[in-house]
């Protein structure tokens, strides 16, 4: 499902081909209500929250927490995310409503690298809601590039220290 369309950041290595830049979002309550349907007509597993950034706002997300609590539906999800909109509250939120992996942008573990495709990030940021998210009891995926212009054998060396470190469930 996705609950957004577009992303504000400017992440110098991803497309805006579809949306541009601009930055939509569907009513939580339209997202429940659509939650609902798909439970009742599939009973479905697990949802996928497609968004580039599901906890981009912070009200938008207090508000879809409550709603999804009143339906009283529960749902396993999964969702894609940015460290710098990750909190201890939104890390709670996400986990009282039926998160259980959370894939946080990382894309290296050199802060040269972050830095050059432009993400607006700290490495720390980034280990930091990592390890955040698994003390939370949920799992942390965390998306790794390799390759980058400019990138050197030491940066490279720099992921693998990042990842070590901050030692997601999964990263790809």
């Amino acid at each position: 499902i996705n609950t957004m369309r577009g992303c504000p950041y400017d992440c110098k290595w991803c497309s805006r081909a579809v949306y541009g830049q601009s930055y939509r979002r569907r009513s939580p309550k339209a997202v429940v209500l659509e939650l609902e349907e798909l439970k009742r007509e599939y009973d479905f597993d697990l949802i996928w929250f497609v968004d580039d950034v599901f906890t981009i706002n912070y009200p938008w997300l207090r508000e879809f927490s409550k709603e999804l609590i009143a339906s009283g539906i529960k749902i396993k999800y999964e969702i894609i995310t940015r460290a710098d909109r990750m909190n201890e509250e939104i890390v709670s939120l996400l986990k009282q409503t039926g998160c259980y992996r959370v894939w946080i942008g990382a894309e290296s573990g050199s802060q040269k690298i972050i830095d050059a495709m432009s993400r607006r990030v700290k490495v720390e940021q980034v280990r930091n809601m990592i390890q955040l998210t698994r003390q939370n009891g949920m799992e942390a995926g965390t998306f790794i590039m390799l390759g980058y212009p400019g990138e050197t054998e030491n940066d490279i060396a720099q992921t693998l220290h990042h990842l070590k470190i901050s030692n997601p469930d999964l990263y790809t």
